[in-house]
């Protein structure tokens, strides 16, 4: 049996219904793990799913043909040079917050209210059906569970997981650049068995039976998912979205809170769909292809854009996104348009052994992802996140991603198909949101990421955290369930979400009890302190944390780098001293100002929105980016973690940049793993709210 036997077994039911062609969104792929049980590898059976291709692409594969098709999502590619045009003009208002310059540069009516989108950047979501589902728990048998993880638990014992099959098969590419990176040679074959070390004898047997299984499952579960109720206040929009976008005027339905534009037609297909756990095939069926590698060339091209002056200290350097551009997500990823780009490194070593790869990556994480781009922005096939992989380290010529190859652990994207990258975490909303979450749920957004040593394939674990959005309110605030992490042990390729790294916002909100304090903790950054530090060789790992939306400030606590999935391991810091397991004793960490009035006194914090920290070897100080309440991206600098942290610096001014928003700092920066002529800079990647996409940015670091 054949890989296209595996994937397209569902596509054959569309085939078998008259539909011809198997459409349909990416599919989610992480795990929530429940409360007291082990987690499990991906050892276990996958769920049956169809083999569709994104609306707004070219047309689907038959679902009787292999996996061998790639689905390219079509897309003019913009100028970049007039979108920066756009963004720059001077319309803006100097004293507008960022929220609002970002809604000013989206609509172009005087509605602020419930049918604009108002939050500057991540004010995407009304639950319009997911694109990519977990069933977490109905009808579908949790992966088995395997001893020695730790789910989460106190002890933070590691785990032992089979070896993940890290290079599989990759369908052929339609696009010649991906036919160049499909090369197979003999010599790849052998490099990558060496990098895996994954035993493959068994693989045939259990793939036949594998197979048999899930086709002959096909059909029940594809019509069980079309039983699960639509949530019920949304259902009204969901009809308006897809009459509207049917009738071909799916660009009116942009102006409503992130609504996608889906066609009724692509929706009643996507009901025959069943639901995927993984994004992978079981370990068994993977191991039988992980001998073959993909690609034979490791490279990284460069831009050809002139760095674009923005200030005094920083440049505009490439399109991390969009169409055209340097990396051409819309068509090499089904990407026309996304958001935040959170960066950080995987803490895998290089390979040697594998010339054609580089395992040391920097992995980016990106919010609601539309396959349309500008000037469409926000429309078309809707994930609720995605992610990047990069090794490049020349940055001063753009941030290369290279292709991506399904199933491939260490290819440019998670994906399944090519040409398409995958959501990370469990779709919102229909048939099933994520199961923490009670009451309305529109979206689930990435908000920082990091990686500690592990004793898996890879001796590297990533840990990303996220919000669980709730609703988006007025310009710049919204209102979360809950934050919660989730942990990888493939270099991302599959997620799982901890039951004991749960936040609840607020009593009510979630099915984890609130605990008084968590509410700042909604979003966030982690840090680890440079290697040879006390605090490294003390095994702390920090988080600092903000509340929902862009009005509160900044919160700090601490965690061993072991039980970062356990909250009830943190402590806070006071402003004088570390309080275990008591968030409520978290003060404000930022300098505030006091005001005096008679006999009263108040004290403000500044406003922080979107932070990413990172230390920086170049400075040897510990940096913060954040966007700031009158609409600048600023940077402070500290010596350790805690403070006390410097003045802010503007690398963006208020006038600068329409809607930008989101400054998440490459870490690499100041490293020696940029040339040495680099380190002197800070990248960073920036989102802009008008054309929907994500910028590299460049800071000299000797002009602040």
């Amino acid at each position: 049996m054949g890989a296209s036997a595996y994937i397209g077994r569902v596509g054959g039911l569309a085939v078998a219904l008259g539909v011809g062609a198997a459409v349909a969104t990416g599919h989610g792929v992480a795990w929530a793990d429940e409360t007291g049980s082990t987690s499990s590898t991906s050892e276990s059976s996958a769920s049956t799913s169809a083999d569709t291709a994104p609306t707004g692409s070219q047309p689907a594969s038959s679902a009787a043909a292999t996996n061998n098709t790639a689905a390219q999502t079509a897309g003019a590619d913009a100028d970049a040079d007039e979108v920066d045009a756009d963004e720059d003009d001077g319309d803006e208002n100097a004293d507008e917050d960022e929220d609002t310059d970002e809604e000013n540069a989206d609509e172009e009516n005087d509605d602020t209210d419930a049918d604009a989108d108002t939050d500057g950047g991540e004010d995407l979501g009304v639950d319009t059906g997911g694109d990519g589902v977990v069933d977490t728990g109905a009808g579908t048998e949790p992966p088995a569970a395997q001893p020695g993880d730790d789910n989460a638990s106190s002890n933070g014992a590691p785990a032992q997981p089979a070896a993940p099959a890290a290079r599989a098969v990759a369908a052929a590419s339609t696009g010649e650049e991906d036919k160049a990176a499909q090369n197979l040679t003999a010599g790849d074959t052998q490099a990558n068995a060496q990098r895996m070390a994954v035993d493959i004898t068994p693989a045939v047997e259990q793939t036949q039976t594998l197979i048999t299984t899930t086709q002959t499952a096909a059909v029940p579960v594809a019509l069980a998912a079309t039983q699960a109720p639509a949530a019920p206040q949304n259902l009204l929009q969901r009809v308006v979205v897809n009459v509207l976008s049917s009738l071909g005027i799916g660009q009116f339905v942009s102006k409503l809170p992130g609504a996608p534009v889906w066609s009724p037609i692509v929706m009643a297909l996507l009901g025959l769909g069943a639901r995927r756990e993984f994004n992978e095939p079981p370990m068994s069926f993977a191991r039988a292809l992980a001998a073959v590698s993909t690609s034979s060339v490791l490279t990284y091209p460069a831009t050809s854009r002139t760095p674009q002056y923005i200030s005094a200290n920083t440049h505009f350097i490439e399109f991390v996104t969009g169409a055209g551009n340097l990396n051409n997500t819309t068509t090499r990823f089904g990407i026309g348009g996304t958001d935040l780009g959170i960066m950080w490194d995987n803490g895998i070593a290089d390979n040697p052994a594998t010339p054609d790869v580089n395992e040391h990556q920097v992995l980016i994480a990106f919010g609601d992802t539309f396959s349309n781009g500008w000037p469409n922005v926000r429309t078309g096939v809707w994930r609720f996140n995605t992610l990047f992989r990069s090794a490049d380290g020349t940055l001063s010529n753009g941030l290369y991603v290279p292709n991506g190859v399904p199933y491939d652990h260490f290819s440019g994207s998670p994906m399944e198909r090519p040409n398409w990258s995958d959501p990370i975490l469990p779709s919102p909303g229909q048939p099933v949101h994520s199961p923490y979450a009670i009451g309305p749920e529109v979206t689930i957004i990435p908000t920082a990421g990091i990686s500690t040593p592990y004793n898996n394939a890879y001796g590297a674990r990533q840990y990303m955290s996220f919000m669980s959005v709730r609703s988006w309110d007025t310009p710049g605030r919204w209102t979360t369930n809950y934050s919660g992490i989730a942990y990888s042990d493939d270099n991302g390729q599959t997620w799982r979400i901890a039951p004991t790294s749960i936040r609840t916002a607020a009593a009510g909100r979630a099915t984890v009890p609130y605990v008084s304090g968590n509410q700042n903790f909604q979003q966030g950054a982690f840090v680890a302190p440079p290697a040879g530090s006390p605090e490294a060789a003390a095994g702390w790992v920090y988080a600092y944390g903000t509340p929902s939306g862009r009005a509160g400030t900044v919160y700090l606590s601490r965690v061993q780098q072991t039980q970062i999935l356990d909250v009830s391991k943190y402590e806070y810091w006071n402003g004088s001293t570390w309080v275990a397991n008591t968030p409520s004793a978290a003060k404000p960490l930022l300098p505030g100002t006091t005001t005096s009035f008679f006999f009263f006194k108040q004290t403000t914090y500044p406003a922080v929105s979107e932070m990413s920290v990172q230390y920086n070897p170049y400075l040897k100080k510990y940096v913060m980016l954040y966007g700031d309440s009158g609409g600048k991206i600023v940077m402070r600098t500290a010596t350790s973690p805690e403070g006390t942290w410097s003045a802010p610096t503007t690398l963006v001014g208020a006038s600068s940049m329409a809607g930008k928003y989101a400054p998440y700092i490459h870490p690499w920066s100041g490293s020696d793993n940029v040339p040495t002529a680099e380190q002197k800079y800070l990248y960073w990647n920036l989102s802009t709210w008008n054309d929907y996409q994500v910028r590299l940015m460049r800071t000299d670091l000797t002009k602040v």
